[in-house]
């Protein structure tokens, strides 16, 4: 996630920026007091591989750019007077940035740090920084394919992300000065201009309220079933819900997604039960929830379509109703597993009013309609009317629709930023500006 990755990128560019005297860092001279523990081939090979870090960050940084370049524009530029004529992106600070960024990495005689080096930690605390640096920017490249390119990200959340950025390119700046010292160090090309353009996007980002909830967008990993025999009591079932979201991620025909709308109204009607001796709100919530699918189940009763799967959700919800009925209702219950269930009712009543949507788009679900006429030979007593299958598209279908999008879809709620996002760029941005202090006695804590 972007949030993660970016947060401790700038945890580590904090911290080094406080660290000053690099050469004893690295078991350099500089004082004599402090002896000299490494050689000079030593602290050339550790200067090198600090180079091939900080282009792992460097990397992040022309990715992350060339991700909200193509709709970026600055708030710095006239109003374009034809709204139907896109503002110009080759002018102005990013589009510097970008071509900045460019050459600094290709004229970089420094590789990217390989796999192992990722993943091996390092006896020098300074060169650990750079390490998790890499790490968090090798990481965070996932992020731009996964909702943070320019088609998905919106105006706010574009200028939180290159204020974001040109942090990143100012603090690898200041350090590339504090470095050149080092032993097989080489200094950014061109850092003048470099910083120059990163500095005219970050008073250009600032011109607008930054939106952190950028930060829980990106990539997450794959949600994945929890295997093993079912857990005691009511974790058993609350497993068995959680296995019933991930598998509702393949599409259901309608024979399935019946069941499993039913195991849903049952396990709501026995959850309020539950929940009345110890959540109000939820007792509440939970028999309205179950009233909603029971409603569906009804309007879903004359309509059919073989096309989809959905065999192992309906196991898993009747798993999730075997199992509560199982629990003793004199049992003790922790209030976290209830309120469990509320997340894991979200997801899945978002799917399956998708699962909807889809099949009435894409004519996959068909409504029984009898005709008036009756079947002929067909054996019986008694004629039974001629049947038909219409999809669901072409039909008068406005119940359903109505109640999947007033009572079975969640009311979507407007991300929120998480928690210490303000303050993990706040104090990136201390540290950029941080300076030793002069005339004290003793060591400095900045040393």
């Amino acid at each position: 996630m972007y949030g993660e990755n970016s947060a401790l990128l700038r945890a580590e560019l904090s911290s080094l920026l406080k660290q000053h005297r690099v050469q004893l860092r690295i078991g350099g001279g500089g004082t004599h007091t402090v002896p000299i523990t490494t050689t000079e081939a030593e602290r050339r090979q550790i200067g090198e591989q600090i180079r091939r870090y900080r282009q792992s960050a460097l990397v992040w940084c022309q990715e992350a750019v060339g991700a909200v370049a193509p709709r970026a524009a600055s708030n710095l530029n006239p109003t374009v007077a034809n709204p139907f004529r896109l503002p110009a992106i080759q002018h102005g600070g990013l589009a510097a940035l970008r071509h900045a960024l460019n050459q600094t990495v290709e004229a970089s005689t420094a590789r990217l740090p390989g796999l192992e080096e990722l993943i091996t930690p390092h006896d020098l605390p300074m060169v650990e920084h750079w390490r998790q640096i890499a790490r968090a920017a090798a990481l965070g490249e996932h992020d731009f394919e996964a909702g943070l390119d320019y088609g998905s990200l919106d105006t706010r959340q574009t200028q939180t992300l290159i204020g974001d950025i040109a942090a990143t390119v100012r603090a690898l700046i200041v350090l590339d000065q504090r470095y050149s010292t080092v032993p097989g160090w080489e200094k950014l090309h061109r850092s003048d201009r470099l910083g120059w353009a990163a500095l005219a996007c970050a008073l250009d980002a600032s011109l607008e309220p930054p939106d952190y909830a950028i930060d829980m967008r990106g990539w997450r990993p794959k949600t994945k079933v929890i295997p093993g025999p079912a857990k005691p009591g009511l974790l058993g079932v609350l497993q068995a819900e959680h296995n019933l979201v991930i598998r509702m991620q393949s599409f259901p025909s309608a024979t399935n997604l019946r069941l499993v709308v039913d195991s849903q109204r049952l396990l709501s009607e026995g959850l309020a039960k539950l929940a009345a001796k110890i959540d109000p709100d939820l007792q509440q919530a939970w028999p309205s929830r179950a009233q909603t699918y029971l409603d569906l189940q009804h309007e879903l009763r004359e309509v059919g379509g073989q096309v989809g799967t959905g065999g192992l959700a309906v196991a898993e919800g009747a798993n999730a109703v075997s199992r509560l009925k199982a629990i003793r209702p004199d049992a003790d219950f922790d209030r976290r597993v209830l309120h469990a269930f509320t997340t894991l009712f979200t997801k899945l009543d978002t799917r399956i009013a998708d699962v909807i949507d889809a099949g009435i788009k894409r004519n996959i679900y068909f409504t029984r309609m009898k005709m008036p006429r009756i079947v002929e030979n067909s054996g019986q007593m008694v004629a039974p009317p001629r049947e038909r299958y219409i999809p669901l598209g072409e039909t008068d279908h406005t119940p359903i629709v109505e109640l999947v999008r007033d009572r079975l879809r969640p009311t979507p709620e407007p991300p929120s930023a998480p928690r210490g996002a303000a303050r993990s760029r706040a104090e990136l941005h201390s540290a950029i500006v941080h300076r030793p202090a002069s005339g004290a006695t003793g060591p400095s804590l900045s040393m």
